[in-house]
């Protein structure tokens, strides 16, 4: 041994001990070029309008593989191995799970008394609680398709609990006008959690409702608060006798004539259509701030075993991606308009002359309706596909690039654990229009 090596050797008790410090927190990056999402997107709505919709689990799964992928852990990413025909077919299970349900609530709304009195409720109740157990069960689904370093991720627990519990919080959360939404929040993301492994590790949720109430109030206030106004305006200034009367005399041309009559009716009325329209202004206008608000929270409550999440996210970058969809959006609709200006204006101004457009014609009119629908579906498909790379492939860009993730050594040592789960779930969130990437 060298001198150099002997002085090397021996540690400096002025000097702080390296080995003791705590590991540096890992920085999750996104990984994915969005030239190659934007020729995935462009790709799959051309291909669903030719299959009239078909494609759409064959571009879900690609969006999956793409999005797993493209999040990096130390240089290692995720993998999704879902496949679009296990999508096609949970969604044809699905579809023949529904249509008994949709067909005892149409025999129930029919004249049976009060049973179709109740049917409305009952629809929704039924309806909602499926929706639920729908949101579990695809959750389960998705999991059990993610791999990280040659495991798979899973998820245990009760589909039905968890949509009795979901369902059992809407009541404090309507009677509280949304308060009690950060304590329903973070109880089911506990149960969700809970129920969260990583081969045999498990995870939790450590964040309460408590700060995301906090966190949310001003939003809840500058929300509800108009609304609230509203209300208590029209009910203390609107004649309510005399709107009473109106409607008692049956025709619709009579209770407008009796608003019309009455002042404080009509500033009863023009208060609450205020304080509505204010409402759904900031409702508008604060919806990125909420959803980045309330993704930091879940960011940061994440729990698998010894790891731990925590995340720096900036409500400035989720206004970023909106504002530019919107921007995107306005310029594709003045493009768009333009050219169907030209495609179906010039044949217009052609055949005006040779064609009596005064006079029917069922030809005329089938190619009219025809292209109509194909140009709104073009439009919406166009919509659709600008949304999902702008917003929701920003978002999650986003997402990912906030995260530090401090005791990564924990799933070091991580043995496989059970990973099973059909795609009834995911097809069932499908056909409720509850799925989501």
């Amino acid at each position: 041994m060298t001198i150099a090596d002997r002085v090397d050797a021996v540690a400096d008790p002025l000097l702080p001990d390296v080995s003791a410090r705590p590991p540096t927190p890992a920085r999750l990056h996104f990984v994915g070029d969005r030239s190659d999402y934007w020729r995935l997107m462009i790709r799959g709505a051309t291909l669903q309008a030719i299959t009239l919709g078909i494609y759409r689990f064959w571009l879900f799964t690609d969006m999956r593989r793409f999005l797993w992928a493209s999040t990096e852990v130390e240089g290692e990413t995720l993998e999704y191995t879902g496949t679009a025909v296990e999508l096609l077919l949970g969604f044809l299970m699905a579809i023949g799970i529904l249509i008994p349900v949709y067909a005892l609530l149409f025999v129930a709304s029919l004249e049976f008394g009060m049973l179709s009195r109740l049917s409305g409720i009952v629809a929704f109740a039924v309806l909602a609680g499926f929706g639920q157990y729908a949101i579990y069960r695809a959750r389960r689904y998705r999991l059990t398709r993610t791999v990280f370093r040659g495991l798979r991720f899973h998820q245990g627990g009760s589909a039905l609990r968890y949509a009795l519990r979901a369902m059992l919080w809407w009541i404090p959360i309507i009677m509280t006008l949304g308060l009690a939404s950060p304590w329903a929040t973070a109880n089911l993301e506990r149960y969700k959690m809970r129920h969260t492994f990583y081969g045999d590790l498990g995870g939790s949720f450590a964040a309460g409702g408590w700060r995301l109430f906090w966190r949310g109030i001003l939003i809840w206030l500058l929300m509800v608060g108009p609304l609230a106004a509203g209300l208590v305006a029209a009910v203390t200034v609107i004649d309510w006798p005399a709107v009473g009367r109106a409607l008692g005399r049956g025709t619709l041309t009579n209770v407008i004539a009796a608003i019309d009559g009455n002042d404080r009716t009509k500033l009863g009325l023009g208060l609450l259509v205020s304080g509505v329209t204010w409402s759904v202004f900031i409702a508008f206008v604060l919806y990125p701030a909420y959803q980045a608000i309330v993704m930091r929270w879940w960011l940061g409550g994440l729990r698998l075993g010894g790891a731990a999440v925590a995340s720096d996210l900036r409500m400035r970058r989720y206004y970023g991606a909106y504002l530019r969809y919107l921007l995107y959006v306005l310029l594709f609709s003045i493009a768009f308009a333009a050219v169907a200006a030209i495609v179906f204006g010039g044949p217009y101004v052609v055949l005006r002359g040779q064609i009596d457009f005064d006079k029917a014609s069922l030809l005329r009119d089938g190619v009219a309706a025809g292209s109509t629908i194909v140009a709104y579906v073009i439009y919406i498909l166009g919509c659709s596909t600008i949304y999902q790379v702008v917003v929701k492939m920003r978002l999650w860009q986003v997402a990912v690039e906030s995260v530090l993730i401090s005791g990564l050594a924990a799933l070091d040592h991580v043995q496989a654990g059970e990973a099973t789960s059909s795609a009834v779930g995911e097809g069932l969130a499908d056909a409720l229009g509850a799925g989501g990437i």
